[in-house]
């Protein structure tokens, strides 16, 4: 009897305990296709103390994405490395391609993607937009503060689940009880963890902000002209321009004029021996039409 009043105060605890956490659960969960709707991009001028205005929640992903040409793409790329060294950054991931002169306008081509950290980052995009040509710039702010407390309120719980059933564990007595106790540790177990790796990676994308970075090279750098250039200064470029581009046509003309040589004097070499074929198939044609000597006294 003792046994059997044991086993249902062991019963009625489980039970006790599903309802209180299914209740915590409900209370802190969320969906897990919760997107944050606070995504703000900042597109103007200069970067630096562009952070300074306003409070920003806690948690914040960071996106930087800058596209540059260069002359010196060799030299462009040695002192990348040289910043990314500085300010104790890493390359996530990189691809170089080797372009065509002759068929592209770009010698080398790059894409890195770079992970510096939050606080180095400022100064680390205010010296790379120093090494090149800057084309294009853009910044993403992404709030996560929401969902990160949302995955720590869920951890908490999970936490306090797992210490219920460790309890539990320790009186209970029938091994059907301990098989569905130890079943229930189990998947605690494998949230918790699911959770922790989730905060982690969401701590490394605010710690590390991502700078996308895009290299090309050029044999002309594109000029910075604007609606406040002087009309003079348009001028000069204007004309700086047109002569570049006359004469890189000139060049692209005599380059492809020397790639069709060899087609040109195969076909004119066919040609040729096609007309001299004709003309011998044709020889008794010619003849018959060619009037005779008497024809002519006549």
């Amino acid at each position: 009897m003792r046994r059997h009043s044991t086993s249902r105060v062991i019963i009625l605890l489980i039970t006790l305990l599903l309802l209180l956490t299914s209740c915590g659960s409900k209370g802190s969960d969320t969906t897990d296709s919760y997107y944050p709707q606070n995504n703000q991009a900042d597109q103007d001028g200069d970067f630096a103390n562009k952070d300074e205005v306003g409070i920003e929640p806690d948690k914040i992903v960071t996106t930087v994405s800058i596209e540059m040409e260069t002359k010196e793409f060799i030299s462009t790329s040695e002192k990348l490395d040289s910043l990314i060294l500085k300010y104790k950054g890493y390359v996530q991931n990189s691809d170089v391609y080797f372009n065509d002169y002759i068929y592209g306008q770009g010698l080398k081509y790059s894409d890195y993607s770079i992970r510096i950290p939050q606080e180095n980052l400022e100064d680390f995009v205010n010296e790379v937009m120093e090494i090149g040509n800057i084309i294009a710039k853009n910044r993403n702010k992404l709030d996560i503060t929401k969902q990160y407390k949302d995955s720590e309120s869920r951890l908490k719980v999970l936490e306090v689940k797992e210490e219920r059933i460790l309890t539990l564990l320790e009186v209970a007595e029938k091994i059907e009880d301990i098989i569905v106790l130890e079943n229930q540790l189990s998947d605690v177990i494998y949230q918790k963890e699911s959770l922790i790796q989730e905060l982690a990676g969401m701590d490394d994308r605010v710690n590390y902000s991502t700078i996308n970075l895009s290299i090309r090279e050029v044999a002309k750098l594109s000029s910075g002209g604007n609606v406040q250039t002087p009309f003079l200064e348009k001028l000069k470029i204007a004309f700086t321009d047109s002569l570049y581009f006359f004469t890189r046509n000139i060049g692209d003309f005599v380059i492809g004029v020397i790639y069709f040589l060899p087609y040109g004097l195969v076909l004119g070499l066919l040609g040729y021996l096609g007309y001299r074929y004709w003309i011998k198939s044709n020889k008794n044609t010619f003849k018959s039409l060619k009037p005779k000597d008497k024809d002519v006294k006549e």
